[in-house]
């Protein structure tokens, strides 16, 4: 795994001493660097395993680089605008981060159960939505904006890179009342699904694996219990694809 605890209570705390405009700036900065230490290697990872990335072509590591540098420079930009968003909605946005974070899972069928191990991470969940963002704009800005118009499409809801000036406002994913819309408006549509395939979708998304989803429900084996997620995902990216592609447009 990528992230755990330790790490959210480490980066957590040093994205707190980033936006600490009481302490000196050489403590400030000092933070950032080490902020930098922490996340840059993780950003990169998963943009070099990117599934946008690999859909497009550009499943490289000058590609995962530039991600890495859009996220980054986001995140400095306009006096660490970004993080101190997230630092003062931190408390709503860790519920809602979490569940987002989840529910992006759907969009990828070559997600392990192991790599989704449950962890109470929101600043992992705001940096990896962040990325995905970052991702797009990234296969825009090298193939440009047509590419959004194919079926499945790159595009995102954030505005694309700027060329001058300061790169970039926080996507308005991480916005908190969006956030929470996004999570209802997904969940209700789970609720619609017929019980079984609902089931399997939602104590996978609570971390069960197939044979625990098997034997909760009855089924003959893990496979069937797979199957019902796997279904489950192509409805939600069925109805969901356009409107958010940055959760569901990568299946």
């Amino acid at each position: 795994m990528d992230w755990d605890l330790a790490d959210e209570a480490a980066c957590a705390r040093l994205v707190g001493e980033v936006c600490d405009d009481q302490a000196p700036r050489a403590t400030r900065e000092r933070a950032w660097h080490a902020l930098l230490r922490r996340i840059g290697p993780v950003i990169e990872a998963w943009a070099t395993r990117s599934p946008i990335l690999r859909q497009a072509r550009l499943a490289n590591p000058d590609d995962a680089r530039a991600v890495l540098t859009m996220a980054l420079e986001r995140l400095a930009a306009d006096g660490f605008a970004n993080l101190r968003r997230f630092q003062a909605r931190r408390p709503a946005l860790a519920g809602d981060a979490d569940q987002l974070d989840a529910l992006g899972r759907l969009g990828d069928d070559e997600a392990t159960d192991d790599a989704r191990a449950a962890t109470a991470t929101p600043l992992r969940a705001w940096l990896r939505t962040l990325t995905r963002y970052c991702e797009r704009d990234q296969v825009r800005r090298r193939l440009g904006e047509s590419v959004g118009h194919a079926k499945r499409g790159v595009t995102t809801d954030a505005a694309p890179l700027p060329t001058t000036g300061l790169p970039g406002a926080r996507p308005p994913i991480t916005d908190v009342l969006t956030m929470a819309a996004v999570v209802a408006e997904v969940r209700a549509y789970i609720a619609t699904f017929p019980d079984a395939m609902r089931t399997a979708l939602e104590r996978w998304l609570a971390d069960a694996d197939f044979d625990e989803i098997a034997a909760e429900l009855a089924l003959p084996d893990a496979a069937r219990a797979r199957a019902l997620v796997r279904a489950g995902q192509a409805r939600l990216r069925e109805r969901f694809r356009d409107r958010m592609p940055a959760m569901f447009g990568d299946g």
